[in-house]
């Protein structure tokens, strides 16, 4: 299968770029300079010359007070540019695979939120994402959207600094205290998820899908069983959702369930624990056994 990624340098494109050369894809990786989801003419040129069999989209302005400062290019990058390669796909008769967000409910639900339940985003990025969403699945019957949340990943967000991980484990050996909020979630490593996404896209199951790890958790309670498994004496301190001020709405709880790819027997996605400790292994970090359950 020939599959051109777009955003393959960054934290979850690295990883679906590995995984689908380990499997033996052919694969083309186009980088921002090579096709700005903004410039339509370098996309359809793209396209048009490649003629891939599968597209997948992990490109994304993703940086939330961005967005929010400028909802024009959100909208851009984040709905009419994912339209586009919908729009472009359908021309040539190739997979699209686009990944979306947590951030499109208002996370005032109890428990976790099923693909079923309605969206309501609470700030522009998440109102892109969401848009983005429905101009895909309108523009091409072939299209899976993956919403995804809290990813960590060797490679690192780019232009977001460090993953929460990697922030943690950075700050306790700073630090003797860390203060940190308490929004739900499932933390999600891109390993994992990259592996998944593959599952799905060999398949014919086209539609929208939540993808991210098992586990309902707060930001909290993974910055303690991060410093739980380093044996890091750095003292975790919860603190409010509002003691961060930020430009932008934050949903309380967004922790996705799984159910569609549940159905169809392809949910492979590990507890976000097991994730956590796959990803310390693979930073070369032996992690100490969780110190109590969660």
């Amino acid at each position: 299968m020939r599959v051109l990624v777009f955003g393959p340098r960054g934290q979850l494109g690295t990883d679906v770029v590995r995984v689908l050369q380990e499997r033996g894809e052919d694969v083309l990786s186009a980088t921002r300079p090579q096709a700005d989801l903004t410039d339509r003419p370098a996309i359809e040129a793209l396209l048009a010359r490649e003629r891939p069999d599968a597209v997948v989209n992990c490109a994304a302005f993703h940086d939330v007070a961005g967005c929010e400062a400028n909802p024009e290019l959100a909208f851009a990058v984040n709905a009419t540019g994912v339209e586009l390669l919908a729009q472009l796909c359908a021309e040539i008769g190739a997979k699209l695979m686009t990944v979306s967000s947590d951030y499109v409910f208002d996370g005032t639900k109890v428990g976790g939120y099923r693909e079923e339940d309605a969206p309501n985003p609470l700030n522009r990025y998440g109102e892109s994402k969401l848009a983005g969403e429905g101009l895909a699945l309108a523009a091409h019957a072939q299209t899976f959207v993956v919403r995804t949340q809290s990813l960590f990943g060797l490679a690192g967000p780019s232009g977001k600094g460090l993953n929460f991980v990697d922030l943690m484990l950075k700050l306790s050996a700073e630090r003797d205290e860390l203060e940190v909020d308490q929004f739900r979630m499932a933390p999600t490593g891109t390993a994992s998820l990259a592996e998944n996404m593959y599952t799905l896209l060999l398949t014919d199951d086209f539609g929208l899908y939540h993808m991210s790890c098992q586990g309902e958790t707060t930001w909290y309670e993974f910055a303690e069983a991060i410093l739980e498994r380093i044996h890091s004496t750095t003292r975790v301190k919860p603190v409010p959702n509002d003691y961060y001020a930020t430009t932008f709405r934050r949903p309380e709880n967004t922790y996705l369930i799984n159910a569609a790819l549940r159905a169809r027997g392809l949910d492979h996605m590990p507890h976000w624990e097991q994730a956590l400790t796959d990803y310390l292994q693979a930073k070369g970090i032996t992690p100490a056994p969780a110190a109590r359950a969660r």
